[in-house]
C-alpha cells in the first residue's frame, strides 16, 4: 500500500519535449493564482498515459488547466465545476460547466471505472475521497497535497505525515493533532498513492524556509542545474510545485 510507482520517471522524461512545445503555445500567459508547469505537466502527462472517458475538473480559475486537458485527451467528456466563473478566461463549447460542487452534484450515469478526478479546489481531501469512494469512482489527482507545515486545506501530505499540521488560512494558522482515525481510513482505502517530482527544486519553498526533507519530504526533480538554459520557464516556476499526487481507490 501507499506509495506505488503508477508512472515512470524515465517515461515522463520521454514526453517533456511534446509538453515544452505545447506549453509554450499556451492560450494564457499569466496564471497566477492558478496552475503552472510543475502542475500541468504531471496532470497532463497522465492523462495523455490514460485517456479516460471522462474527466472530472474541481477548480477551474481561469480556464488553463481545461485547455490542457483537451489536447491531451481531446475524446474524454469533461466536466468542469467552476463555483466562480467570473474568473474564467477560456470557456470550452465542448465542456460540461457547473457550479454545484463535487459532493453535491448527481453523478449518475457516468462510468465511475472510466473517470480521473481532478481536484483544485482547496477544499478537504478525506472528505472529496470518501465521497468518491461512496460513489464508486476509483481515480484522482489532488494537485492541492501541500506538505504538513503549509496550505490551506487538508491533504493527502498530511494525513499521511502523522505530525501536526497547519492550516494557513488567511494568515490564520491552527495547529491540529494528528488524527489517527484519518490516517487508519487512508491507508486501508487508498489502493496506491504517488506524487510527482517537481520538474525543478530549489533550496528555498515558496514561504521561505529551507526546503529539506525533514518538514518538506521531496521527490527527486526530473531535471538538474544543468537543463536551466534548455527550460528557464519551468526553472522559472519551479516555487510553484505542491506535491502533486495520484492515488487509486
Amino acid at each position: 500500500m501507499i506509495n506505488k510507482q503508477f508512472f515512470d520517471k524515465n517515461d515522463m522524461l520521454e514526453y517533456l519535449q511534446e509538453f515544452v512545445e505545447l506549453y509554450d503555445k499556451r492560450i494564457i500567459k499569466d496564471n497566477n493564482g492558478g496552475m503552472k508547469s510543475s502542475h500541468i505537466f504531471p496532470i497532463w502527462y497522465v492523462l495523455k498515459k490514460t485517456k479516460p472517458k471522462y474527466i472530472v475538473e474541481s477548480g477551474v480559475w481561469k480556464g488553463l488547466g481545461t485547455w490542457f486537458f483537451e489536447q491531451a485527451s481531446p475524446y474524454s467528456k469533461i466536466i468542469s465545476i467552476d463555483p466562480n466563473p467570473s474568473f474564467r478566461v477560456y470557456t470550452s463549447p465542448n465542456v460540461e460547466y457547473t457550479k454545484t460542487d463535487f459532493i453535491n452534484y448527481n453523478w449518475d450515469g457516468i462510468d465511475k471505472d472510466d473517470t480521473l478526478l481532478f481536484f483544485d479546489d482547496h477544499q478537504n481531501s478525506l472528505e472529496r475521497i470518501k465521497h468518491a469512494k461512496k460513489l464508486g469512482f476509483k481515480k484522482m489527482v489532488f494537485e492541492d497535497n501541500y506538505p504538513y507545515l503549509q496550505g490551506d486545506c487538508y491533504s493527502p501530505k498530511k494525513i499521511l505525515s502523522k505530525k501536526k499540521y497547519v492550516i494557513d488560512s488567511m494568515g490564520i494558522k491552527n495547529w491540529f493533532e494528528p488524527n489517527e482515525d484519518d490516517y487508519q481510513f487512508f491507508i486501508k482505502n487508498v489502493l496506491g498513492y504517488q506524487e510527482f517530482p517537481p520538474l525543478f527544486k530549489d533550496n528555498i519553498t515558496r514561504w521561505g524556509d529551507d526546503w529539506d526533507n525533514e518538514n518538506y519530504e521531496t521527490n527527486e526533480p526530473l531535471l538538474s542545474e544543468s537543463d536551466v538554459e534548455i527550460y528557464p520557464t519551468f526553472f522559472e516556476e519551479r516555487k510553484d510545485y505542491t506535491w502533486i499526487c495520484y492515488l487509486e481507490l
